[in-house]
């Protein structure tokens, strides 16, 4: 899919709104952090042009590897400090983040897909990441 601009890319990234997780049994969520993400590596430091195209060029397997995974490949546990709105205002909490990665091979595209879950709330896509061949190290003059 040639999204050609970034703009073109955040309409259909909107329109998807949540996704049926076979693993879980329940809706994955595509927010605003998802998106952004996909362009920012963190709150002021955008991703280059090359590795934010290439996640969007593979984010469609990102749809089919939620769809389609019976299967997780890791989860990760952290204490983060995460906005949330208390008494009408925005405030930073530490607290539990859970991060959940499925890796698939699908139509010859290796990707990993990153959801994540504050506490007990719902989950939602994170990120996408581009699975590329492991380098083999080489061989330091070992018999074997």
């Amino acid at each position: 899919m040639n999204y050609g601009h970034f703009n073109t890319f955040k309409d259909f990234y909107k329109s998807i709104g949540k996704f049926y997780c076979p693993y879980f049994k329940e809706y994955i969520a595509f927010n605003s952090e998802g998106l952004v993400h996909l362009k920012f590596k963190s709150r002021r430091k955008a991703r280059l042009d090359k590795d934010r195209n290439t996640r969007l060029k593979i984010f469609p397997t990102t749809i089919k590897i939620i769809g389609q995974s019976h299967t997780i490949q890791g989860i990760t546990k952290k204490n983060r400090f995460e906005k949330r709105v208390v008494n009408s205002r925005v405030e930073a909490a530490l607290l539990p983040v859970t991060y959940y990665e499925f890796l698939a091979i699908i139509e010859g595209v290796r990707a990993k897909v990153i959801l994540k879950q504050i506490e007990n709330g719902e989950k939602s896509f994170l990120s996408v990441i581009p699975v590329y061949k492991q380098k083999i190290p080489p061989d330091h003059g070992g018999m074997f």
